[in-house]
């Protein structure tokens, strides 16, 4: 799916544009409606730099109405594949991974999938309930009917129980 052989890639700079297909996150709530991978690649003889830019438009269903809408993510990631790289390191920005001598294909199916999933808000909420801000709304609080304490009047066995006390 998103990935590049690494005899198709020139030893100089190029880029490249993936599209990120509808069934990608493979998510019931998540649907992919458009996405594309863009990537920027510098090859040299013992190391490949990649500077991808995910661009998508995801439907989201929201937590409170259960309603669907559109989300839309633009995140970034560098990632470089060295040779002789001992072990693997990742970090919010980036990712050094090892790049083996006979390698044929780069893949970036888990690196996009998790800048997806990351880049969600942790409650998934309709605009309409969001405010000019983006912070939630507070949901409508309704009474119904009336509540009205009536401090007066005292349950006639209470009384007969503080008797019994004097």
């Amino acid at each position: 799916m998103l990935k590049l052989y690494t005899f198709e890639i020139p030893s100089s700079k190029s880029q490249k544009i993936l599209s990120i297909p509808q069934d990608f996150l493979e998510s019931e709530d998540i649907t992919v409606l458009e996405g594309t991978l863009h990537l920027d690649i510098d090859r040299s003889d013992h190391m490949i730099h990649i500077k991808s830019m995910v661009t998508s438009t995801l439907e989201l269903q929201c937590d409170r109405s259960l309603d669907k809408f559109q989300y839309s993510v633009q995140r970034e990631l560098d990632i470089i594949y060295k040779e002789g790289l001992k072990e693997e390191e990742y970090d919010l920005h980036s990712s050094f991974k090892r790049l083996e001598q006979h390698q044929q294909t780069l893949e970036f199916e888990q690196d996009v999938r998790d800048m997806l999933l990351l880049s969600l808000p942790p409650k998934r909420i309709h605009p309409r309930y969001l405010d000019d801000d983006g912070n939630p709304t507070e949901l409508l609080n309704e009474q119904f009917g009336s509540f009205i304490e009536d401090s007066e009047a005292v349950d006639p066995r209470w009384e007969a129980l503080k008797n019994l006390k004097n």
